[in-house]
C-alpha cells in the first residue's frame, strides 16, 4: 500500500513537472506563428481597447483617440507604428529583430515600470511574450491576415 501511494505520488510529481516544462517551454523556431490565429487574440484582448481607431466614450461622451497615437489593430496600422512629439516616426515592429521592436519589448519591462504594456491589468504572460518575439522573430508576416472590424467595448 505504502508503494501505491509513492507511486502515485511520483507519478503526479512527473506530471506536474513535464506540463510546467511545456507550459514555459518557448516556442520552438521550427513552430510558425500565426497573426491571425496566434497574435490577433492577444491584441483583442489585453491592447486594442487602448491603440485602436478613435472611439467616442459611451459613458464620458469623450473623443478617445489611439494611446501614443499607436493603432495596433490592422497589420497596416502596426506597419505605420507611431510618431513622436519630435514629428519622428518610430517602427513598433522591426521584423527579424525582436529586440529592437517596441511591440514586444515594452511587454517584457518589469511589471512597476512607467512604460510596460499593456499599462492597465496584467503584464502579458511568458507564454504570449514568447508568441511576439517568435513573430517578430520570424519575419512579423502577417499571412493575408485581414482584421475584422474592432468596435471599442466603451464606444457609443
Amino acid at each position: 500500500m505504502k508503494n501505491d501511494c509513492t507511486t502515485t505520488k511520483a507519478i503526479r510529481h512527473t506530471i506536474a513537472a513535464v506540463a510546467a516544462m511545456l507550459i514555459a517551454t518557448p516556442l520552438l523556431a521550427a513552430d510558425k506563428v500565426d497573426f491571425g490565429k496566434d497574435l490577433y487574440p492577444i491584441l483583442k484582448d489585453r491592447c486594442l481597447t487602448c491603440h485602436a481607431a478613435t472611439y467616442t466614450d459611451a459613458k464620458k461622451g469623450r473623443v478617445k483617440k489611439p494611446k501614443g497615437g499607436l493603432r495596433l489593430d490592422t497589420p497596416e496600422w502596426i506597419q505605420k507604428g507611431y510618431e513622436d512629439d519630435d514629428g519622428i516616426v518610430h517602427q513598433v515592429v522591426v521584423p527579424g529583430k525582436p529586440d529592437d521592436s517596441e511591440f514586444y519589448t515594452l511587454t517584457t519591462l518589469d511589471p512597476d515600470h512607467d512604460d510596460i504594456m499593456p499599462a492597465k491589468g496584467d503584464p502579458l504572460t511568458q507564454a504570449q511574450q514568447g508568441l511576439i518575439k517568435a513573430w517578430i522573430a520570424q519575419g512579423a508576416e502577417y499571412g493575408g491576415f485581414q482584421a475584422p472590424e474592432y468596435i471599442n467595448p466603451k464606444a457609443k
